[in-house]
């Protein structure tokens, strides 16, 4: 204690040496008298306001510096004087060391006034724009603008200034904005703005009203506090409707400085919808009303929209990429309209971008496009630059997470794949297709609990949907369930009865169940002929009709491989081994190891062990074990892999691990009716572990047709 009072003496009393203190209040003095001229100086001479404050945070922000370079030197008239050392009484020099803490004071000193005066500046900038902060928010969903124009014809522009708007939003760093066709889904259904807000989890809501008359143009914008309903800010533009563009940009830049601690000055945010012609811009936005209707007819008509708004101005970038999407949809393949092909859909809408990218270099909208393109053309590691860029320049832009999403899936990267479509449900949490497919990632790790609850989810927002069925049924199939899932895929067939999809479902779980008269019943396609004289035991027709296929079709390998299938299921070994042999050399290599049965790769090399040609069949082994190894670690289609696993160490004669794969398997929901026929597993076939686990399966298959027959009779009452 005695200690700490001499220092503290010794401290003051070198302070008092080096005239610290002595410097330190005439520089206060200085600093008071300075400002105080300024204050009179600049009202007469019109200075900027900001001129005292920088001044003031100028001046203060050298007083640090100023008392570290007075414990080394004393101010005179004549300049700095170094201050001796009490002990030697010697000066020293200002080495390296004294500059560098110098030079820290004054970048410390510095950052901080540069801080404090940019927030005045920010503060100042917003007053002047009649903006007063009453929130900071970090979050915002853009409503669809109500037309309140006289023949009340102009809903496509209130709804595509609110679509604008929204994208204007989605490129500020720090802001989460709601995606238009969620904002748009819970405003169709009447609900006011707190509730909105609450569902779509953000903090803020911007609505509006739009009146077109002529070519003038009114546009009422309120920003609602969605805690309380309270109108954070309300501003009215009545503009020619050729100014329609900055009405935009100045929307979502008050909004912005409203919420966010950075300015955005005026002029600074650029409007990529802008055209030259507002004629191209009312054809662009009939375009866009068309595109939100996702049907082949309307997507046909967007795509004539777009080209009439390039044919008025060929410079518009903007429908240059809304084009690209457009064809883009319009191609052939899963979740599209099939009108193209997609080789020529592909180069077709590349070139649009192209025009797109040449005109305004970031658009985010085309970089997710090209993306899109080569993930399209079965190349998904190409696309995943193109969506990080797209992703960079606007991270609201829900589908571009969607569609790398995708594109991570195809590469196995299944976690960042889940991950990915988790931040675009943030964004558009009510994106059918976004539910959708979060239900399905999740039935894929066996979390059916929460798989469930998305596909429920779809049930009750989109009652008229037949996907939220398709995914209960999916979740059922997975556990073994196929009486559930049998109900499902119904419904779904039910409400969708074109859907060829949905009846082959139907079929596959009868198919599982083994009910031929139910299968024959529901099967209206020849193509499921031989199908049915499996499951009715008339193996002789059925071999003959495969052989009538295959001498129609000789070099058709998928044929051959069927054939060998269902001989492998009816205990026909050798006719089973001689096809499977005559397909590998037909199968290109790419399509013989498709997951998670890593099929027909493993039904080959069991046809080349039991022709005793081991190197063909361990090299395709190997290749099975490598992909189930990968696949164990993603936990993905558990029970399917797992059987893949058992079949695998049978083959390679590892009885304990192929028993504890098959018991794993049926832990999981593994059903399929002809296991203990497949001569895959004949190395563990004997073991009384896996008669054990084939009983489960019979005695869970007979008590599931008990309940689908009664199913059935309620169903035909």
């Amino acid at each position: 204690m005695k200690r700490a009072k001499i220092n503290v003496s010794k401290i003051l009393a070198e302070i008092n040496r080096r005239h610290v203190i002595q410097t330190f209040i005439p520089y206060l003095g200085f600093v008071w008298l300075l400002l105080q001229i300024v204050s009179v100086v600049a009202p007469m001479l019109h200075w900027h306001p900001l001129v005292s404050t920088f001044f003031a945070v100028v001046l203060f922000a050298g007083i640090p510096v100023m008392l570290y370079l007075s414990w080394y030197f004393d101010f005179t008239l004549q300049g700095l004087v170094p201050i001796a050392d009490k002990e030697s009484g010697e000066t020293r020099a200002f080495g390296l060391v004294r500059w560098t803490v110098l030079i820290l004071i004054s970048l410390g000193s510095g950052s901080f006034g540069y801080q404090y005066f940019h927030e005045v500046k920010v503060e100042l900038a917003k007053t002047q724009d009649g903006l007063k902060q009453n929130i900071k928010a970090n979050s915002i969903a853009v409503l669809p603008f109500k037309d309140n124009s006289p023949d009340q014809d102009q809903g496509f522009l209130a709804q595509g200034l609110a679509e604008e708007i929204t994208s204007l939003l989605g490129r500020i760093d720090g802001l989460k904005v709601s995606a238009s066709s969620s904002t748009s889904i819970l405003s169709e259904k009447g609900l006011d703005a707190v509730t909105i807000a609450r569902r779509l989890a953000v903090q803020t809501i911007l609505t509006g009203s739009v009146r077109k008359t002529g070519d003038q143009l009114k546009v009422i914008v309120e920003l609602i506090n969605a805690e309380d309903g309270a109108v954070l800010w309300t501003e009215s533009f009545a503009r020619k409707f050729e100014d329609i563009f900055s009405v935009e940009t100045e929307i979502a830049r008050s909004t912005v400085n409203l919420l966010q601690d950075t300015y955005i000055e005026s002029g600074t945010l650029t409007n990529p919808a802008a055209s030259k012609s507002v004629d191209a811009y009312v054809l662009y936005l009939k375009g866009r009303e068309q595109y939100r209707q996702q049907t082949t007819e309307s997507m046909k008509q967007a795509r004539k929209l777009f080209e009439q708004a390039l044919g008025l101005d060929p410079e518009y970038a903007q429908a240059y990429v809304a084009l690209a999407d457009t064809i883009v949809l319009l191609a052939e393949g899963p979740e599209r309209f099939g009108v193209l092909k997609v080789d020529i859909a592909a180069t077709l809408a590349k070139q649009h971008l192209d025009k797109a990218i040449v005109r305004q270099p970031e658009l985010p909208m085309a970089f997710a496009l090209y993306g899109y393109i080569p993930f399209m053309l079965n190349n998904p590691a190409e696309s995943l630059t193109f969506f990080d860029k797209a992703i960079t320049l606007n991270p609201n832009l829900a589908i571009a997470r969607v569609w790398k999403s995708l594109a991570l899936k195809d590469l196995q990267r299944h976690d960042e794949s889940l991950q990915e479509l988790k931040l675009a449900f943030q964004i558009d949490p009510l994106s059918l297709a976004i539910i959708h497919n979060l239900g399905f990632k999740y039935s894929e790790r066996r979390n059916f609990t929460k798989a469930n609850q998305f596909f429920e989810k779809l049930v009750q927002e989109y009652p008229e949907s037949p996907l939220g069925y398709v995914g209960l049924a999916d979740v059922a199939y997975s556990k073994g369930d196929y009486v559930s899932s049998l109900k499902y895929w119904r419904l779904s067939a039910e409400m969708s009865p074109e859907n060829e999809v949905f009846k082959e479902k139907v079929l596959a779980c009868l198919l599982a169940l083994k009910m031929p008269e139910q299968f024959k019943r529901f099967m209206t396609d020849a193509t499921y002929k031989t199908t049915l004289l499996l499951l009715e035991q008339k193996y002789q027709k059925l071999f003959d009709e495969m052989h009538f296929q295959m001498s129609a079709a000789p070099d058709d390998p998928w044929l051959k491989f069927e054939a060998a299938i269902y001989y492998m299921q009816t205990g026909n070994s050798n006719q089973a081994i001689e096809l499977l042999i005559q397909a590998d050399h037909l199968i290109p290599e790419s399509d013989k190891f498709d997951m998670p049965y890593c099929s027909p790769a493993i039904e080959i090399a069991w046809a080349y062990k039991k022709k005793n040609l081991i190197p063909q069949a361990n090299k395709l082994i190997d290749e099975c074990d490598l992909k189930f190894q990968q696949s164990v670690q993603s936990a993905i289609k558990q029970s399917e892999i797992n059987y893949l696993g058992a079949r695998i160490y049978a083959l390679k004669s590892n009885v304990p691990e192929s028993l504890q794969q098959f018991s794993i398997a049926i832990e999981h929901g593994w059903r399929d009716w002809w296991t203990e026929k497949d001569p895959l597993l004949s190395t563990i076939a004997d073991s009384p572990e896996f008669q054990k686990q084939v009983a489960i399966i019979n005695s869970d298959l007979t008590s599931q047709r008990k309940k689908a027959l009664t199913l059935f009779n309620l169903n035909s009452e």
